[in-house]
C-alpha cells in the first residue's frame, strides 16, 4: 500500500482529535504528507465550528484556527498543507481528493453510517460514496486510539 498524501476534512467537530490521531500515525508510518480541509459552507453557517475569534472572513479565520491546531499538536513533525473552501462539503471533499491526488481521506462522522447513515445520505456516506480513493471514518465513540490505553495504563500506575 502506498499513501503519499492524505486529506483529512476538519469541521472542529466531537470526532477531529481521533481523527487528526489516526491521520499522523498513517502519516508517520508512510511519510505522507497531510492535507487539512476546512470546509465554509455559502451560507455562512457553521454549527460545528467552534470559533473563538471574531473574524469578518469565515475563511480566514478556518486558516487561522487550522495552522494553530496543526502547531499546537505536531508542529513541524508532519508534511501538513492547509487548505479552506467554501461550498457544500461532500463536494468540496471529494474535489480537493480528485485536486491533490489524495491516497486517503480520514474523516469522522457525526451519526450512523449503517443503513440509517446511508438512508439519510450524509456529508460522510456521499464521500464514501464519491471519493476517488478509500475513506477511513472514524465514529464519535469506539474502540479508541492505541495510543491513549497505553498512556492511560501508565497514567493508573
Amino acid at each position: 500500500m502506498r499513501l503519499s498524501r492524505i486529506l483529512v476534512p476538519i469541521d472542529f467537530g466531537e470526532t477531529m482529535l481521533a481523527t487528526l490521531q489516526y491521520a499522523a500515525a498513517f502519516a508517520k508510518e508512510y511519510k505522507a504528507t497531510i492535507t487539512l480541509l476546512h470546509v465554509v459552507r455559502p451560507d455562512g453557517s457553521e454549527a460545528k465550528c467552534d470559533m473563538t475569534s471574531i473574524s469578518v472572513d469565515p475563511v480566514e479565520t478556518g486558516e487561522r484556527q487550522l495552522r494553530k491546531l496543526v502547531d499546537v499538536i505536531w508542529g513541524e513533525e508532519i508534511s501538513t498543507d492547509i487548505v479552506v473552501a467554501t461550498g457544500k462539503p461532500h463536494v468540496q471533499i471529494v474535489n480537493e481528493a480528485k485536486e491533490t491526488g489524495a491516497d486517503m481521506i480520514i474523516m469522522g462522522s457525526h451519526g450512523p453510517v449503517g443503513a440509517w447513515g446511508l438512508i439519510r445520505r450524509g456529508t460522510t456516506t456521499k464521500v464514501v460514496r464519491q471519493a476517488p480513493c478509500p475513506v477511513l471514518v472514524i465514529q464519535p465513540f469506539g474502540h479508541g486510539f492505541a495510543a491513549d490505553a497505553a498512556a492511560e495504563r501508565c497514567a493508573d500506575r
